[in-house]
């Protein structure tokens, strides 16, 4: 079984690993959980998002403690980086309108930082030196006890936030039968990059990717699970203006939103949980909220 976490979720284990939740029930998530990880039973992965995440802590103990367990119960594990999934997601998704030649080999969990960001790391580290630079990335300690710096860019996460903020404004400006055409909109203009990649790699002209016509552009979205998903939680937004944006939003949609394509199990906090809940959603996990979910497996 495949299993995602939310990053709020790896602090609420790492306090139970911890002992600052003392209840029976901790102790029990605790080791049923790491049984079930060292028997094969379960992987929990990481994503790239879980690094950036981790990094932006400033507390150097505070993360390093984080980081071994997120360690501890992943063994290294990855998701594939965003752009990769989305580039299999598109091959798969245009081979039912071109042919495509040069379709490259997909792989959803991987090992280690350069599996979750989709860059080589180029190394000819023994496996055990390898290993300790790989949970140094999260924990933020250098093999020689060195201080890593933090992540702190913030740029990315306030445009998002900025943008699904305006995105109710689509209410007053579009009519309602509309507002489907803003979201594939916005949808292709998310991935321009790699679907220009893959344009280009198979020799798909522009014209010829237009000549698809609106009917079957979105029937290419329809086979995207990422993209559905996307598409899905921007609904929620447009159609539910009570749902304030969150700061948090981007590495949510980024990091719970793939993983409820591709993991059998998500366990998050209530807001991202609860839109999943809505009529609409077709992603392939349960989306619970609880880690008490982990004891039944």
């Amino acid at each position: 079984m495949l299993i995602y976490l939310d990053q709020n979720k790896w602090i609420a284990l790492a306090r139970m690993v911890y002992g600052k939740d003392k209840s029976q029930l901790s102790k029990t998530i605790v080791e049923n959980t790491l049984k079930a990880v060292e028997d094969g039973r379960i992987i929990i992965v990481l994503s790239a998002i879980h690094y950036m995440e981790t990094a932006r802590i400033s507390n150097f103990n505070r993360r390093k403690r984080l980081g071994k367990v997120m360690w501890k119960y992943s063994k290294g594990r990855t998701l594939a980086s965003y752009k990769r999934i989305v580039i299999h997601e598109l091959e798969t998704a245009l081979s039912e309108f071109f042919r495509i030649k040069n379709k490259t080999p997909f792989q959803l969990v991987g090992y280690g930082v350069s599996h979750a960001f989709g860059e080589p790391l180029n190394t000819t580290f023994p496996k055990f030196i390898e290993e300790i630079v790989e949970e140094s990335m999260l924990t933020g300690e250098g093999p020689n006890g060195e201080v890593m710096p933090g992540f702190h860019q913030t740029k990315y996460r306030e445009n998002f936030m900025n943008h699904l903020e305006k995105l109710p404004s689509v209410r007053e400006e579009v009519p309602r039968n509309k507002w489907d055409d803003c979201l594939y909109a916005i949808w292709t203009m998310d991935i321009i990059e790699p679907l220009k990649d893959v344009m280009l790699s198979e020799s798909i002209s522009p014209e010829r990717f237009g000549a698809l016509g609106p009917e079957n552009l979105r029937k290419m979205v329809d086979l995207m699970p990422t993209r559905q998903m996307d598409l899905f939680l921007h609904r929620q937004v447009l159609q539910n203006p009570s749902l304030k944006p969150k700061i948090t939003d981007l590495e949510d949609w980024a990091g719970l939103g793939v993983a409820t394509q591709y993991c059998e199990l998500v366990i998050c906090e209530k807001h991202f949980q609860s839109m999943t809940s809505r009529k609409g959603y077709k992603g392939k996990a349960r989306v619970k909220r609880d880690l008490e979910v982990l004891t039944e497996i």
